[in-house]
This record gives C-alpha cells, structure tokens and sequence, in this order.
C-alpha cells in the first residue's frame, strides 16, 4: 500500500476517534513512528472503542469518548476485552491458525500499551496534570506467540544471506539480474534505479539499520570518509551507526549520481529518492521494500528489508560472539531481542564439533 494511501486511511481513521486518540498520534509522527505502524494503531483503538460500547461500558460516540471514560475502567474491563480478542473469529485463521491469531491479538495489547502510557506520562491538561493519574495497562499481560527462540530462528534460518551469500547478493544485482529481464521497458526501469537500488541494499547489509531509519535518512545522514551514517531510532533518539566498508562503494556510487539520475529540488534533502508525478521526492517504504523483494526472489528467495537486517545480526554476532555488539549495531536498547542470533549460530557450530574429526 502506498505512502499517500495509508496517510489518506489514516486521516479517516482519526475522523471518528476522540481529540486525544489525535493527539497520540501526532505526537508519534513526529518520534516517527510509520505512518503504515499508526494507520494499524488507529485502528485497533476504534476496534477496542467499539466493543467498549457493544458491551455498555461506555455510551458515547466514539469521537465523543472522554478521558473520564478512560479512568472509569477497571482491570476486568480489559481482560474481558482480552478475553474477547482471544475467543473472536474475526482475526481469522491460516495454516498456521492459533500463531497468526495471537499475533494479531498482542499488536493489539501493544497498541493500547502505548496509547495508556502516553496518556499517563506524555500528557498535560490545563492543571498541568497528566490525562490520567494511572495506567491501567501496565497490569496486562501480553499474549504468548507460542513459539520457542529456536523455532523462531530456525524459521528465518532460510532466508538469509549469510557469508558470502550477501556481498553475492549484490554482485547479482550489479551484473546478473538485468540478464533475467525480457522487455526493453524493464531493462530501461532496472537501468534507472540500478544504482540506488543498490545502495539501498547495500546500507541494509552494510549496517542492519531498520527500513524506517533508512528512509528516513538525509544526505547529510551519511558520512562517507568514517563511514557512519545518522539514523532515528525506534523511540525517536538519534543514533550513529558503523557502515562496514566492504559496502561504501556501492554507496558512494549512488551518492555521486543521485542528482544526475533525480533532479532533485534544492529542497529535497532526502538520501533516496523516488519519482512521484514526475518530481523526485523521498522514497517510500513501500517501494523499498517491494524492490527488495523483487530482487531478492530471482536471486534466492524472497526477503523482506527486516530479513536483511537479521542477516546483518546472525553475521556480526557469528563474528564478535557477542550480543552486546549486535544490539549496539542494530540499535536495540538490550540483548533480548538479539538472543535470536545465538540460536542460529549455535547450529552451526553444533555442526563443526560434529564434523571436527570426520575426514
């Protein structure tokens, strides 16, 4: 879904919910959050206001509902509304049935986690007082995905590009993947974007930074002679991040010939560009993310910009064994999350004692 799509949904959204569901999300445009992560948000807090009403715990119109109705809830009121989640055929079942529900069902928790923490630490009414005094949501617990660290890893396992597979990756793109395309009007749009698309991927493999944080990124962002680029982390700080330098041609390439290729106003400061009705402007997630993909596809299987980024995490940690510099790389605020690499590796090396003394 494009950019203007999801601001257009998101706007719609907001019509109909209350002054401080608008206010949250203002504020988190500005941390950013995507506006694809808020449209999502928005839309859990109209499902959560709904039922709120369904129920009879609140009488109002949704654009109506007041912080009052807020500090009128009681710790059964949201488990009831968990419970809810968890009985309600309307998330839908695959192949994998109970996994997909109950990760839809914690992006829900998650949702409103973040909506009762604002509203009880980030706010201020006229009094100076915060909207509510308490946070009701801290008592929720959140919804168990049913999968083990090892199942998880093993499960991304496949789809990345470990070694020498990632700087093959590009080499791919660079010689090989202009070879597979048959009209001349896909040679001519490969040959266009050759040069970025390439970049994008490279700084994807050459620093493991989230697909928000790139393209995000400013020309000025990037620091090309120590190799280190300037990013906005989840939670809205900035950070520096290391860009290996097996990459920084692939990059610097790019950066040579942005204003040759777009056009750019003077305006226009954004690192990646993309033409939109004719006029080069930053480059949406969409679009990097379906480039990826296409790439990807031809090359081995089909990855996402995230898959990269644990590509970047399994490598790293296979190289230094140590999580506290995967979390520092990949710019997590602990090693919890980064855990999932000590599996993978594991393997591994499960692997080489197994084969130690076999000639």
């Amino acid at each position: 879904m494009s950019q203007e799509k999801n601001i257009t949904r998101l706007e719609y959204e907001l019509n109909s919910l209350p002054f401080f569901i608008q206010e949250y999300i203002e504020k988190k445009r500005i941390v950013p959050y995507s506006v694809t992560t808020l449209y999502e948000y928005a839309k859990e807090y109209r499902r959560f206001f709904e039922w709120l009403k369904q129920e009879a715990i609140i009488s109002n119109d949704l654009s109506s509902i007041s912080l009052q109705d807020l500090r009128n809830l009681t710790d059964r009121d949201v488990e009831l509304y968990k419970g809810f989640l968890l009985a309600s055929p309307r998330l839908g079942t695959t192949a994998d049935g109970q996994l997909r529900s109950h990760v839809s069902i914690q992006r829900s928790i998650t949702a409103l986690k973040s909506l009762f923490h604002f509203l009880a630490t980030q706010t201020a009414d006229e009094n100076g007082a915060t909207y509510l005094s308490h946070n009701i949501m801290d008592k929720v617990d959140n919804v168990k995905t049913g999968r083990t660290l090892q199942d998880r890893s093993r499960s991304i396992e496949n789809k990345l590009f470990i070694g020498d597979e990632s700087l093959d990756f590009i080499e791919f793109i660079d010689s090989t993947y202009e070879k597979t395309l048959q009209s001349h009007q896909a040679k001519s749009a490969f040959y266009r974007n050759k040069d970025r698309d390439i970049a994008i991927i490279a700084l994807f493999l050459g620093t493991g930074m989230r697909l928000s944080e790139l393209v995000n990124m400013k020309v000025s962002d990037l620091d090309v002679l120590n190799m280190e680029a300037t990013v906005i982390r989840k939670g809205g700080f900035k950070d520096t991040t290391m860009i290996s330098s097996i990459f920084m041609p692939y990059i610097t390439q790019y950066l040579d010939n942005r204003e040759k290729l777009y056009h750019p106003e003077s305006s226009e400061k954004s690192l990646f560009l993309s033409f939109y009705r004719g006029a080069a402007q930053r480059i949406d997630q969409s679009t990097v993310e379906k480039l990826v993909g296409k790439y990807s596809s031809v090359f081995k299987t089909r990855v996402t910009p995230h898959k990269l980024r644990h590509t970047v995490g399994t490598q790293l940690y296979k190289k230094t064994n140590s999580l506290l510099t995967v979390s520092h790389q990949l710019g997590q605020t602990g090693t919890s999350a980064t855990a999932i690499y000590t599996h993978i590796v594991d393997e591994e090396k499960r692997e080489a004692i197994n084969d130690l003394w076999m000639n």
